[in-house]
């Protein structure tokens, strides 16, 4: 025991750069899901609210994964020209990545307003959570335009390891919801649930907005780049098909998975009670704090490999690709077994009121089913998350050096066939509920897992270059 932890201790040391880098976006991914959680707790006397809120935001996630499209391709390039010097192109994807994201932002509010008014129907949603469902979408879509510019900031402040700014403005943004949600639901007497919702969404639209604004200052104070459009004249038209060619699949990777959890909450909806429902809401939004560790350290890996590849440097990149995630997965594990042995008595506590509420649990059950049913989901949960954090290192290690067609395969085949698939035989054929969809879940990330780390090992990634001839 003293050697294991000697040696992990040792690697930790030997990437404190990495490290430095990760901790302020840590800290950002950790305060994006407490605001989650104070959500969550505020909405705790509201449970058809909560579920409301939480079928819209299965629905967002799918379409918000296009706003990667570009930022995320756009880090991936500065972070390869930086190290091959070439400063012209940089300046290039600024622009570009703006105009492109700002015309995703406009057409994604457009689609899910549109859809709005018959999805949740298809969704096989509970009828008396839908109408509060459209209503915080219809309050929440428009804003999505101003998450989508922010993202596309967020990445050029990372790129040029600027990694504090976005950790300000996620805890400017994260206080302003807040301070309005708590005004909304306990501040302003005798308003209904359909005005808590609107009063909710309103928050997400405001400071969406204002983190908009605070992004764009920082990056002209602490980049001091000029973005203008005159760098689009002539058509940068190689760098956008590099964008794409790194944006694309790497979006569509994303996109699968998102689109399996949306077919995964429909089969929930359909197999599963609404006190259910809401159960494996609280437990995915508790166990999203496992692996904020792997994609911080993930994304910064990225700026420094990217750094790497530009300079040529393969054996750098590929040691810091195995060392990172090594780390990754011992940090996942120690907060895997943590939760777990909060579980009872956290999920007794959180579940309380939709139990004495007679709408949302029709089957009378009880404060001990929803605790032993929390450590059985998040026992399965231990192995999930060792497969999650090996995924979310290596896909962003292969996609850094330009081998993205096999985690598209992979993540298309695996989420599919068993995040889908299985899960749906599990939860309805054999009435497994939401553990069948845990276990589903589980063997989709640990067999991607073990995809991505021979791939990795292979090395076809050597081979590749995104930056010739830019």
């Amino acid at each position: 025991m003293k050697f294991i932890n000697f040696h992990y201790i040792s690697l930790f040391k030997e990437n404190k750069n990495v490290l430095k880098l990760a901790l302020p976006i840590i800290v950002e991914l950790i305060l994006t899901v407490g605001i989650g959680y104070i959500n969550q707790f505020m909405f705790a006397s509201f449970p058809e609210g909560t579920n409301a809120i939480g079928q819209v935001n299965q629905i967002s996630n799918i379409f918000i994964v296009s706003f990667s499209v570009l930022a995320t391709s756009s880090l991936i390039l500065i972070a390869q020209l930086r190290g091959a010097h070439n400063e012209s192109g940089i300046k290039k994807i600024y622009p570009l990545t703006l105009f492109l994201n700002a015309i995703l932002g406009l057409l994604v509010a457009i689609i899910l307003i549109s859809i709005t008014p018959f999805i949740f129907d298809w969704m096989q949603v509970d009828i008396n959570i839908i109408p509060y469902a459209k209503l915080y979408l219809y309050v929440t879509a428009p804003s999505l335009i101003f998450y989508s510019l922010n993202q596309a900031f967020s990445n050029f402040l990372r790129a040029n390891k600027r990694m504090i700014e976005p950790t300000i403005i996620s805890i400017f943004m994260g206080l302003i919801n807040i301070v309005i949600v708590a005004i909304v639901l306990w501040g302003i007497p005798n308003l209904d649930l359909d005005g808590k919702i609107i009063g909710v969404g309103l928050a997400t639209f405001i400071s969406r907005f204002l983190s908009l604004i605070i992004s764009y200052i920082f990056f002209k104070v602490k980049v001091k780049t000029k973005i203008s459009l005159k760098e689009l004249k002539p058509f940068p038209s190689l760098l956008l098909k590099r964008q794409l060619k790194i944006g694309l699949p790497t979006a569509g990777e994303t996109l699968s998975y998102n689109l399996s959890q949306f077919v995964l909450m429909i089969i929930i909806n359909y197999s599963c009670s609404v006190l259910d429902q809401n159960l494996r809401t609280y437990i995915m939004t508790f166990t999203s704090i496992i692996y904020l560790f792997a994609q911080g350290v993930g994304l910064a890996m990225q700026v420094i490999e990217g750094t790497l590849l530009g300079e040529n440097n393969k054996e750098g990149a590929n040691k810091i690709v195995y060392e990172v995630g090594r780390m990754s997965r011992f940090i996942s594990f120690f907060l895997s077994l943590i939760v777990l042995a909060i579980a009872y008595p956290v999920f007794s506590a959180i579940m309380a009121p939709a139990i004495e509420n007679p709408t949302i649990n029709t089957e009378g059950v009880s404060l001990m089913y929803c605790g032993i049913a929390s450590l059985i989901c998040l026992s399965i949960n231990v192995l999930l998350e060792q497969g999650r954090a090996t995924n979310l290192v290596y896909v962003k290690g292969l996609e850094t050096a330009g081998d993205i067609a096999f985690p598209v395969i992979m993540s298309v085949s695996t989420s599919w066939l068993f995040t889908v698939g299985l899960s749906a035989l599990l939860s309805i054929a054999c009435n497994l509920g939401i553990y069948g969809a845990f276990i589903g879940a589980c063997l989709d990330e640990c067999i991607r897992a073990l995809a991505f780390y021979i791939r990795w090992k292979k090395g076809n990634w050597k081979n590749k270059n995104l930056i010739k001839d830019i």
